[in-house]
């Protein structure tokens, strides 16, 4: 069958399969040819007209459809804006291979290998029924370091389509804004057709990245992998890599955004709609355990290992335990026998098949200060003394609880012995671990400053800490302030907008090998004698902020703007040094994790500051609001003098506001 080229292009199209949203239209095409029910590229190109019909002839045919439209041939260029906004907006330290994530926790060699080749077994069988594996486990059992071994084994077999690393601690990994970008990145950059078509894709809806989760799957995932395969020969089956690894979905912040994450990789990746094999790995939080659960929407469609239960890491765990003491021994050349068979038992027995317990203290004993036989002897001690009785109190994360604590507590000692002037440990311990995982990306001269401690006083607090916080060798100090480099005038510099771009900040100054001891620190129950609440942290940062503003003069303030604006002449480094720490100071005051946690000595200090110290006048300067209404509600009754100061504040922060907003 054939028909002639019609006479009205502009209203016709394309007949698709797909019942997606509206996609960007399809350039025209003039002929429509048939097609035999024995050529399989018919499905890729959708039906054909009138399919059992034969020997006759349409003339003028018109096709009008609008419910659903496809890209036409002609696309984006490679590094066209649609590729480069997807860059923008995709979570570089959320890949396997990430700078941000140098050194990752692997499986040591020869151990956990039956889980793993179970975990590849699967993801290349691409005739088994389920498309999705969910591999739940408790903190501490090693499932970070399988989605990474696995990942890197997937990237040698060259079937890594895309891997996504969640990240509590990091802006641009712990929610799902960057998800989607992040693999279709990672998806174009397999192949030049996807790069264009997700760019194309990008081009036609450039708000594409501001609409819900399952419009992104669809658009930039499922549909250019679609055309992907309908470009090519059906009968080629290793076309695109089909490996499709996500770790730690209880990282990304909120169970209803867990929630919506896997029912949009059940609703647009799974049932066949696309090739991908989707290794997901989560601690068995709320999202997941009801998803996977009896009535759970992924019941039936997730393979599901439940990795604590189905899989005993004992064995494991002694030989890296194994391994790693050996190797310690050679590296420092200490005498054969300084670890014994009954001390590796004793390590295995109280790991309880955690391997964050064993990976935790081995690095404590192979801290460079101090003997590593001695540490070893240090910390089974703290085990035998009342480890076993509490293990049997509190279940298996309790000599991990131990371990946490007594590491604390033995640089807490040590500090406070060098230390002449009775500063608190755990509460500086607190605030830099707190403005690290909140704010990120401060200098260690600014925590310093803050709190008027010497210089390299954060470095004494570290040295007892190493096999708990990762810090670089060298941090880079120079004089750069984060909110800084985003500033590019005063009208920016509004704390709705502060807030968007500095939680993006990517600068980060150290990290904790481990979430579970950030949760150890928050949980008063498990730190006990080490816990220090969030608020006498928080409340004690927002105080030495107002005394460390209150000490800088308003015109070293306004200059100092000017001068990081580019709008005055010659340079002042004094001033410009001074000018990066009144920005962290402000950073800290105004950020939502602090408010939060302020009370009612706050307000009086703020009082104070505003009446006294020429508070108000220095916020005035920097453009930036004070506090939140409720916040100023309360200063207003408190201190009636203040309040027409205050509300006139008010309305020229609003107009202030509008302007920014319409600019």
């Amino acid at each position: 069958m054939a028909s002639q080229e019609h006479g009205s292009p502009s209203n016709t199209g394309a007949l698709s399969l797909d019942t997606t949203p509206a996609h960007p239209p399809v350039e025209v095409q003039g002929n429509v040819q048939p097609t035999s029910g024995s050529n399989n590229s018919a499905l890729h190109s959708g039906p054909t007209f009138f399919p059992n019909a034969h020997a006759f002839q349409l003339e003028r045919l018109e096709y009008t459809h609008t419910a659903h439209h496809h890209y036409g041939p002609k696309q984006a260029s490679v590094d066209g804006p649609g590729w480069k906004l997807l860059i923008e907006n995709s979570a570089p330290n959320a890949l396997y291979d990430s700078a941000a994530r140098f050194d990752p926790p692997r499986c040591d060699e020869d151990t956990r290998v039956e889980v793993t080749n179970e975990i590849v077994d699967w993801i290349q069988n691409r005739e088994a029924p389920n498309q999705l594996l969910c591999m739940t486990g408790a903190a501490g059992s090693g499932k970070s370091a399988l989605q990474q071994t696995i990942s890197e084994r997937c990237a040698e077999l060259n079937i890594l389509a895309a891997a996504f690393f969640f990240n509590v601690g990091d802006p641009t990994r712990n929610n799902l804004s960057r998800f989607v970008p992040t693999i279709a990145y990672q998806l174009g950059q397999k192949d030049p057709f996807l790069r264009e078509v997700i760019g194309a894709a990008i081009e036609y809806d450039p708000l594409i990245f501001g609409k819900a989760l399952k419009t992104q799957l669809e658009m930039l995932i499922v549909q250019p992998v679609t055309r992907f395969f309908a470009s090519r020969n059906p009968s080629d089956s290793d076309q695109l890599p089909f490996a499709l690894l996500i770790d730690g979905l209880d990282e990304c912040k909120g169970e209803a955004r867990q929630s919506e994450l896997l029912i949009g990789i059940q609703d647009c990746l799974l049932q066949w709609r696309t090739p991908f094999r989707v290794f997901l790995a989560s601690r068995p939080e709320m999202a997941i355990y009801e998803a996977l659960n009896d009535g759970g929407h992924l019941e039936e469609a997730a393979y599901h290992i439940r990795l604590s239960d189905d899989y005993d890491a004992t064995a494991d765990i002694r030989r890296t335990i194994q391994r790693r003491l050996h190797e310690l021994g050679l590296r420092r050349r200490l005498k054969k026998g300084w670890f014994s068979e009954s001390d590796i038992e004793a390590i295995v027995d109280a790991a309880s098949g955690q391997y964050i317990y064993a990976a935790t203290l081995l690095r404590y004993v192979a801290e460079p200060r101090g003997s590593p036989a001695e540490r070893l002897r240090t910390a089974l001690a703290w085990n035998s003394d009342n480890g076993q009785k509490t293990k049997k109190k509190a279940g298996p994360f309790a000599s991990l609880d131990l371990l946490y604590r007594n590491i604390v507590s033995n640089a807490k000692e040590a500090f406070e012995a060098a230390d002449e002037e009775g500063r608190d440990f755990l509460l500086i311990l607190n605030y830099i671990i707190w403005v690290n995982e909140t704010h990120r990306g401060y200098r260690l001269r600014d925590y310093e400053d803050l709190y008027l401690l010497d210089r390299g006083t954060c470095e004494i607090i570290f040295c007892d800490l190493r096999s708990l916080i990762s810090v670089p060798d060298r941090v880079t100090d120079d004089g750069q302030s984060p909110f800084r480099l985003y500033v590019q005038s005063p009208f920016q510099l509004h704390h709705k907008l502060f807030l968007r771009l500095f939680s993006q900040s990517p600068f980060q100054l150290f990290q904790l090998y481990h979430r579970s001891f950030l949760d150890f620190l928050e949980d008063e129950d498990r730190a006990r004698g080490v816990y220090v609440p969030r608020s006498r942290v928080v409340e004690h940062s927002a105080l030495c902020c107002l005394d460390r503003i209150s000490e800088i003069s308003l015109e070293d303030i306004e200059y100092g703007i000017l001068q990081n604006l580019g709008w005055t002449k010659g340079r002042d480094d004094s001033i410009k040094s001074r000018m990066n720490f009144f920005d962290y100071c402000l950073s800290l005051l105004i950020h939502r994790d602090t408010r939060q946690y302020l009370g009612d000595s706050f307000d009086e200090r703020f009082i104070l500051f505003i009446n006294l110290e020429g508070g108000l006048e220095k916020l005035k300067a920097s453009y930036i609001v004070p506090w939140d209404e409720d916040q100023l509600l309360v200063l207003k009754k408190a201190t009636p003098d203040l309040a027409p100061v205050l509300e006139k504040y008010e309305e020229r922060w609003d107009a202030l506001e509008l302007l920014t907003e319409y600019s």
